[in-house]
């Protein structure tokens, strides 16, 4: 297996929209804006959003071959160093027949996502290239009010740090508490630990 070199600071990585394209419609692209910023802020990372990453879910749910297209653009990029998608969703199976496996063989990046996004997980071990089961733009990066400290942490290690082996403990805290992603004032609402 292929394995991606580690991000560093300043480094140019690329969202997509691989299944659902929630990011693009306006009840939800404060979510978006919120996980760009912190990937550009607190990771120190330049962005990059694919052409069609944000066109809105029943653009990309009526054109996989563009979802397709951002994930190949972006892989194909020389200055592009990661991928990371928007979020999951529940149709990244249509992107099957748009892929190109020597495009992901022979541009190893690091790749991340989940959910859905397992699909395209299986598309890069197809490939022969690592990839990492984990936060989403529109999920951890955009949590309400701050990212979690845990999350920080185990990102850094995973994604910039080159250790050799890394322990993810258990999170000492978690929450079930629901903030409704169409009201924007929860943005700035923490919820509620509990342990």
């Amino acid at each position: 297996m292929i394995k991606p070199k580690k991000l560093k600071r300043g480094d140019t990585i690329a969202i997509v929209s691989l299944s659902s394209g929630m990011a693009g419609d306006k009840l939800f692209k404060h979510r978006y804006l919120q996980g760009k910023k912190r990937l550009e802020e607190v990771f120190g990372l330049k962005v990059v959003t694919m052409p069609n990453a944000l066109k809105g879910s029943d653009y990309l749910n009526k054109h996989p071959e563009l979802r397709a297209q951002d994930f190949m653009d972006a892989l194909k990029d020389k200055n592009i160093k990661g991928i990371i998608c928007n979020i999951g969703g529940d149709d990244t199976i249509r992107l099957l027949p748009y892929i190109d496996f020597d495009i992901i063989k022979n541009n190893p990046k690091l790749f991340m996502g989940y959910s859905d996004t397992t699909v395209n997980h299986f598309m890069m071990y197809k490939a022969g290239v690592t990839s990492y089961y984990g936060p989403a733009v529109m999920t951890e990066f955009a949590e309400n009010y701050e990212m979690h400290a845990y999350t920080k942490k185990y990102i850094e290690e995973v994604l910039f740090q080159n250790l050799e082996n890394i322990t993810i403990a258990s999170s000492p805290y978690w929450t079930s508490e629901f903030l409704d992603w169409q009201n924007e004032k929860y943005s700035f609402t923490k919820k509620k630990n509990a342990n």
